[in-house]
């Protein structure tokens, strides 16, 4: 069964999961389609920095560049996510929902700002939006791995539907380029759990 860690750190982990994009270049990836529409050199310079922070642990320099970036580009969809991001790393998952729903607003089809959103609903007891959340970035991404990762949590550990936990981490690993051990340990607890309830 999956640990249940602090908010922030299950965020960070799906985000670094072995066998899935580095946080780098899912923050690029969260990004890339709004940092393309930046033309002006210095935003991109701005850009680029405060996802240098953010990979080097800067929490807080990244925090001010996101922010001044929305200040100034307020239709990019990027600095809010990135923004939500760190938001959820200091345990606000409020403030991180509403970055999120901002990022949405202005990129309705990034997968990575739903399955963020997920995890800012499921930080404030709100599963079932939660869900619906992740369900909303499979629609537009079936393959997407975090999301799939996210749901089996969340149906595992809080709404208690171990079949459709079991799924999604199968599923999780059949799209992993390599197996992952922590999520091979899961398999196993949730069939022998089923296995027992039968």
């Amino acid at each position: 069964m999956p640990s249940i860690k602090a908010p922030w750190l299950l965020l960070f982990s799906v985000l670094l999961l072995s066998g899935c994009s580095s946080l780098q270049n899912r923050t690029e990836q969260a990004s890339s389609s709004a940092a393309n529409q930046v033309v002006d050199a210095e935003a991109q310079k701005t850009y680029a920095s405060a996802l240098q922070s953010l990979r080097q642990g800067e929490t807080a320099q990244a925090k001010q560049q996101f922010e001044r970036l929305i200040a100034q580009y307020p239709s990019l969809a990027g600095p809010y996510t990135n923004l939500g991001i760190l938001q959820l790393k200091e345990n606000d998952p409020a403030a991180a929902e509403q970055s999120f729903r901002k990022a949405l607003e202005r990129n309705p089809g990034s997968v990575q700002a739903h399955n963020q959103l997920g995890v800012a609903l499921r930080m404030q007891g709100r599963f079932q939006d939660a869900e619906q959340a992740y369900q909303s970035a499979l629609k537009l991404e079936p393959v997407y791995l975090l999301a799939h990762r996210n749901l089996g949590i969340l149906y595992d550990l809080y709404l208690s539907r171990p079949a459709e936990a079991l799924e999604q981490y199968r599923l999780c690993q059949k799209l992993a380029d390599t197996p992952d051990k922590e999520i091979e340990g899961w398999i196993a607890d949730l069939e022998l759990r089923i296995k027992r309830a039968k």
